[in-house]
């Protein structure tokens, strides 16, 4: 019996009738076989095993069977389906992204090889250009700024402090010794760059550099590299960010920052103009050794300079605008590399290592250094940087040469002979200055350092110095070198009266002594030094010596009429005099007002070679006369001289002054000198 969805039909039909028969199996419902709901159902003859089972309780809960919302079964709900939210939330997903994708290709297209629209650089809009046209309008823009751009910078308030406590507590009016920071005198500001000099209640600092003299550039290429990134998009990272840095220059709010790039080497120089008056100079903790032969700690100091780094940014927004008035210098410490500790530490290995003295011999020479002049010898220096830096003590090789050399006297040159000027022709010829045997005094130092600095095992402090080839004191390079060409002035001085064999004999010994002395540029010639004590020991014999305003017999007698001849000789040479003493008995014999008396160790004789060369000084004699003469390169002085009235009278001692104006090649005066001499009162009758 077929089975009708209509529910016109449905109260008419038969209900339930093969419910319990042989076909009691239902067949499973097909919803494909509803029609929809509402619609009315087509007749379908039904019959057999496929006819449609009805359970009669369903009927009787339904009342009239079928009706549309009255009951569960399935084939009595058969109105039209809701469409799903979810479906509805999804088709306007992709309406959207079908929409935004076709925006983002469009955008793609307009804007392949280009800067993304409303993109700037510090305020330049690029926006929509290709590489070339963004990189040559920024680079226009940049260096335009650049051009007409400088860089103000003033010390901060802490550093002017500074600057203001150091000058009040520096009333020594000395320049820093080495290693002190230029800051830490008075502040001149005359560094080049420094607008104003700061002094005690004075206006601060200040210092402009150009954009050039920074060497300050820009690269509008790499800016604009930078640029066309914004936005593009190259996976699915960087999808989210890539839509919003478009959003925000479509919007007009990408304004990326310029980068100035400075060259070092004038940036340094810049910095350095700073560092030069404000900076601080670090100072490691080091090591001075005492007369005793003690090591001890000297202080060390934090410095303080110019923060390039920090500098660098602040002057690139000066550069650019950003900032129009003028920033303070930033400064940094700079720490040290070596503590007090660690100072400490190789001050005690010193002073253990130079405590017992070395003994160096040569033959059946020996030498004993103590623990001072090792010391004298030691050298400390700061070796590496930073963390690896470190205190290393060793042996000056120069020092420790020259003090052994000066400790051995003639044995340490062997047989070596120094060269020496021969004046004979009236130019000076350099003769002499050949090689020899003696102690090996080189390799000596280098034991001795390697004994007390090098790890060497303790042991005998004992140097045995082998034989070799030395050099002479004075080589003919260096004696070449000396600059000793032609003669500078000459002054001739008789032997004088009442002289006698033994005066003769002692004059005659001090010409020898002090002929062929040199003097280095700067240097003295001292009396006390070159001639030394005139006395028995030295070889000099008894003679008259005025003593006391009177005559006696003494050694060395005759050794002022030397002295005269010398002082005379430099006088005319137009050298400075640094002392000078006249006799205490006038001797007619000398030149009146230029005489010169010496003694052991006082009165003495001392003048200043202030030429660019080595002077020679030079003496010749023939038992009547000496002459002495000075030669070098001649500076072409000119020298006037006059003496002053006598003034006293011989009973109640008399003076006279001399005076010496010096002047150079052009005439100019170099020196205006006064002499003055004073000749107590004695019997007309005596002589020198």
């Amino acid at each position: 019996m077929a089975f009708d969805n209509d529910p016109s039909t449905q109260d008419d039909q038969p209900i339930g009738r093969h419910a319990a028969g042989n076909h009691a199996r239902q067949q499973p419902q097909s919803t494909q076989s509803m029609p929809p709901q509402g619609a009315p159902a087509p007749r379908r003859q039904q019959t057999g095993a496929f006819a449609p089972v009805v359970n009669p309780a369903d009927v009787r809960r339904s009342g009239r069977g079928g009706r549309k919302g009255s009951g569960s079964n399935p084939y009595m709900n058969l109105g039209p389906k809701k469409r799903s939210g979810a479906k509805v939330a999804v088709i306007a997903v992709l309406v959207i992204v079908v929409f935004l994708g076709a925006i983002v290709g469009l955008e793609f297209g307009l804007n392949d090889g280009k800067v993304h629209h409303g993109i700037k650089i510090e305020g330049v809009d690029i926006g929509g250009m290709d590489k070339a046209e963004a990189t040559q309008t920024l680079q226009t823009a940049l260096d335009s700024k650049l051009a007409g751009s400088s860089v103000r910078v003033v010390p901060s308030d802490e550093v002017v402090s500074r600057l203001a406590e150091s000058t009040v507590n520096d009333t020594s009016g000395e320049a820093p010794a080495d290693g002190e920071a230029s800051g830490e005198g008075e502040a001149s500001g005359e560094g080049e760059g420094a607008d104003a000099p700061a002094e005690s209640g004075g206006e601060a600092l200040a210092w402009s550099f150009s954009a050039a003299e920074l060497g300050a550039t820009v690269d509008a290429a790499a800016l604009v590299d930078e640029a066309m990134g914004v936005g593009r998009i190259s996976g699915f990272d960087d999808a989210v960010s890539g839509a919003g840095e478009r959003l925000q220059s479509w919007l007009g709010q990408v304004d990326l920052p310029a980068t100035v790039d400075f060259s070092e080497e004038a940036l340094q120089t810049a910095l350095q103009t700073i560092d030069d008056t404000i900076g601080v100079n670090m100072v490691n903790c080091g090591i001075t050794i005492n007369a005793d032969g003690v090591a001890a700690v000297t202080a060390g100091r934090v410095g303080e300079r110019v923060d390039a780094e920090a500098f660098a940014p602040k002057a690139t927004k000066m550069l650019l605008g950003e900032q129009t008035t003028s920033f303070e210098v930033p400064m940094t410490d700079i720490p040290l590399d070596i503590d007090s500790d660690e100072a400490q530490t190789v001050a005690d290995s010193i002073t253990s290592a130079i405590a017992d003295p070395v003994t160096f011999a040569y033959g059946d020479d020996s030498w004993q250094i103590w623990a001072p002049m090792l010391g004298e010898w030691t050298a400390v220096a700061v070796e590496g940087e930073g963390d690896a830096a470190k205190l290393v003590p060793s042996i000056d090789a120069a020092k420790a040469y020259d003090g052994l050399q000066g400790q051995m006297g003639s044995v340490g040159y062997g047989s070596a002979g120094n060269a020496t000027f021969d004046v004979s022709s009236g130019t000076p010829v350099i003769t002499g200055g050949t090689m020899g045997i003696g102690p090996d005094i080189k390799t000596g130092v280098h034991t001795l350092g390697d004994m007390l600095y090098g790890g060497a095992e303790a042991g005998d402090r004992t140097i045995v110095l082998e034989e070799a080839e030395v050099e002479p004191e004075i080589t003919a390079d260096d004696a070449a070198n000396m600059g000793v060409v032609e003669l500078i002035t000459s002054y001739k001085l008789g032997y004088g009266s009442n002289g006698g064999t033994n005066r003769e004999y002692n004059i005659e010994l001090c010409l020898d002594t002090l002929n062929g002395s040199l003097i280095a540029p700067g240097q003295n010639w001292n009396w006390n030094d070159i001639v030394g004590n005139c006395d028995e020991a030295a070889g000099y014999k008894e003679a008259n010596v005025i003593v006391n305003n009177k005559y006696e017999k003494s050694s060395g007698g005759g050794i002022c009429n030397v002295a005269t001849g010398v002082f005379n000789a430099a006088y005319e040479a137009g050298l400075p005099i640094v002392e000078r003493s006249n006799h205490s008995l006038y001797q007619p014999n000398y030149p009146l007002g230029r005489d010169a008396a010496v003694s052991w160790e006082y009165p003495t004789l001392i003048f200043t070679n202030d030429t660019d060369h080595y002077i020679l000084v030079t003496a010749e004699y023939d038992g009547v006369d000496m002459t002495i003469s000075i030669w070098g390169t001649s500076p072409h002085r000119t020298v006037e001289s006059v003496n002053s009235d006598w003034s006293g009278s011989d009973d109640e001692g008399k003076s006279i002054t001399n005076y010496r104006t010096v002047k150079d090649a052009d005439g100019n005066v170099i020196s205006e000198d006064s002499f003055p001499s004073y000749f107590p009162p004695v019997p007309k009758d005596d002589e020198a």
